[in-house]
Protein backbone atom coordinates (compact mmCIF):
# COMPACT_ATOMS: atom_id res chain seq x y z
CA UNK A 1 0.00 0.00 0.00
CA UNK A 2 1.58 3.51 -0.82
CA UNK A 3 0.17 6.18 1.54
CA UNK A 4 0.99 9.99 1.54
CA UNK A 5 -0.35 12.54 4.14
CA UNK A 6 -0.94 15.95 3.59
CA UNK A 7 -0.88 18.25 5.94
CA UNK A 8 -3.36 21.54 5.57
CA UNK A 9 -1.73 24.25 7.51
CA UNK A 10 -1.90 22.15 10.70
CA UNK A 11 -5.93 22.61 10.81
CA UNK A 12 -6.70 18.89 8.83
CA UNK A 13 -5.00 16.57 7.71
CA UNK A 14 -5.44 13.90 4.68
CA UNK A 15 -4.21 10.30 4.52
CA UNK A 16 -4.69 8.87 1.08
CA UNK A 17 -3.50 5.23 0.48
CA UNK A 18 -4.10 3.50 -2.82
CA UNK A 19 -2.17 0.43 -4.36
CA UNK A 20 -3.10 -2.00 -1.11
CA UNK A 21 -4.17 -5.80 -1.53
CA UNK A 22 -5.60 -8.01 0.68
CA UNK A 23 -2.44 -8.21 2.36
CA UNK A 24 -3.18 -4.35 3.92
CA UNK A 25 -6.91 -4.90 4.94
CA UNK A 26 -5.77 -5.47 8.67
CA UNK A 27 -4.08 -1.85 8.64
CA UNK A 28 -7.10 -0.43 6.96
CA UNK A 29 -9.54 -1.61 9.51
CA UNK A 30 -7.19 -0.03 11.60
CA UNK A 31 -7.06 3.25 10.89
CA UNK A 32 -11.03 2.68 9.93
CA UNK A 33 -11.74 2.07 13.67
CA UNK A 34 -9.32 4.27 14.78
CA UNK A 35 -11.67 6.99 12.54
CA UNK A 36 -14.58 5.53 15.04
CA UNK A 37 -16.20 2.84 12.21
CA UNK A 38 -17.78 -0.20 14.18
CA UNK A 39 -16.59 -3.50 12.62
CA UNK A 40 -20.09 -3.94 10.61
CA UNK A 41 -19.01 -0.81 8.56
CA UNK A 42 -15.45 -1.51 8.29
CA UNK A 43 -16.46 -4.85 6.90
CA UNK A 44 -18.77 -3.03 4.71
CA UNK A 45 -15.72 -1.11 3.42
CA UNK A 46 -13.21 -3.42 2.88
CA UNK A 47 -16.32 -4.97 0.64
CA UNK A 48 -16.70 -1.93 -1.12
CA UNK A 49 -12.58 -1.32 -1.22
CA UNK A 50 -12.49 -4.70 -3.03
CA UNK A 51 -13.74 -3.88 -6.46
CA UNK A 52 -12.52 -2.17 -8.92
CA UNK A 53 -13.06 1.34 -9.08
CA UNK A 54 -13.83 2.12 -5.83
CA UNK A 55 -12.78 4.22 -3.11
CA UNK A 56 -13.82 6.01 0.76
CA UNK A 57 -12.82 8.90 2.08
CA UNK A 58 -14.08 8.85 5.98
CA UNK A 59 -13.35 11.87 8.01
CA UNK A 60 -13.18 12.45 11.93
CA UNK A 61 -13.84 15.98 12.81
CA UNK A 62 -12.32 15.14 16.97
CA UNK A 63 -8.91 14.73 15.07
CA UNK A 64 -9.73 16.88 12.14
CA UNK A 65 -8.58 14.70 9.55
CA UNK A 66 -9.80 12.01 6.15
CA UNK A 67 -8.31 9.07 5.53
CA UNK A 68 -9.25 7.66 1.53
CA UNK A 69 -8.87 4.88 0.32
CA UNK A 70 -8.77 5.01 -3.72
CA UNK A 71 -9.23 1.07 -4.73
CA UNK A 72 -7.37 -0.94 -7.90
CA UNK A 73 -8.47 1.05 -11.03
CA UNK A 74 -9.26 -0.16 -14.68
CA UNK A 75 -7.74 3.01 -16.27
CA UNK A 76 -5.34 6.10 -15.36
CA UNK A 77 -8.34 8.18 -15.81
CA UNK A 78 -10.29 6.16 -13.46
CA UNK A 79 -8.36 6.43 -10.97
CA UNK A 80 -8.01 10.46 -10.98
CA UNK A 81 -11.54 10.46 -11.31
CA UNK A 82 -11.79 8.37 -7.56
CA UNK A 83 -8.90 10.34 -6.47
CA UNK A 84 -11.49 13.57 -7.18
CA UNK A 85 -14.33 11.89 -6.08
CA UNK A 86 -12.95 10.85 -2.86
CA UNK A 87 -11.64 14.32 -2.58
CA UNK A 88 -14.54 16.09 -2.84
CA UNK A 89 -16.01 14.26 0.36
CA UNK A 90 -12.71 15.68 1.85
CA UNK A 91 -13.32 19.07 1.20
CA UNK A 92 -16.72 18.80 1.91
CA UNK A 93 -15.66 17.36 5.65
CA UNK A 94 -13.41 20.28 6.21
CA UNK A 95 -15.40 23.48 4.89
CA UNK A 96 -18.24 21.61 7.17
CA UNK A 97 -16.05 21.55 9.98
CA UNK A 98 -14.92 25.60 9.33
CA UNK A 99 -18.62 26.53 8.98
CA UNK A 100 -18.20 27.48 5.42
CA UNK A 101 -20.58 27.23 2.84
CA UNK A 102 -20.26 24.14 0.82
CA UNK A 103 -21.20 25.79 -2.73
CA UNK A 104 -18.87 28.89 -2.13
CA UNK A 105 -15.46 29.69 -3.74
CA UNK A 106 -13.93 28.25 0.21
CA UNK A 107 -14.95 24.77 -1.31
CA UNK A 108 -13.28 25.26 -4.71
CA UNK A 109 -10.39 26.40 -3.36
CA UNK A 110 -10.27 23.77 -0.87
CA UNK A 111 -10.74 20.78 -3.48
CA UNK A 112 -8.10 22.69 -5.97
CA UNK A 113 -5.39 22.94 -3.19
CA UNK A 114 -6.13 19.31 -2.04
CA UNK A 115 -5.84 18.27 -5.69
CA UNK A 116 -2.65 20.10 -5.93
CA UNK A 117 -1.39 18.76 -3.32
CA UNK A 118 -2.41 14.93 -4.16
CA UNK A 119 -0.85 15.41 -7.50
CA UNK A 120 2.20 16.63 -6.00
CA UNK A 121 2.46 13.31 -3.31
CA UNK A 122 1.57 10.60 -5.55
CA UNK A 123 1.78 11.99 -9.59
CA UNK A 124 3.02 7.96 -10.07
CA UNK A 125 -0.16 7.16 -11.57
CA UNK A 126 0.26 10.20 -14.23
CA UNK A 127 3.47 8.79 -15.91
Amino acid sequence: MVTSYIDIDGKWGVLISYDFDMLDWDDIAAVLQSFGLNERKIQRAIRVLSTPNSGLAVSNDEIRMTAIYVGKSTSRAQFWSTVVHELKHAADAIIEYYGEPLDGESSAYTIGYLMQRVVEEIAIPCK
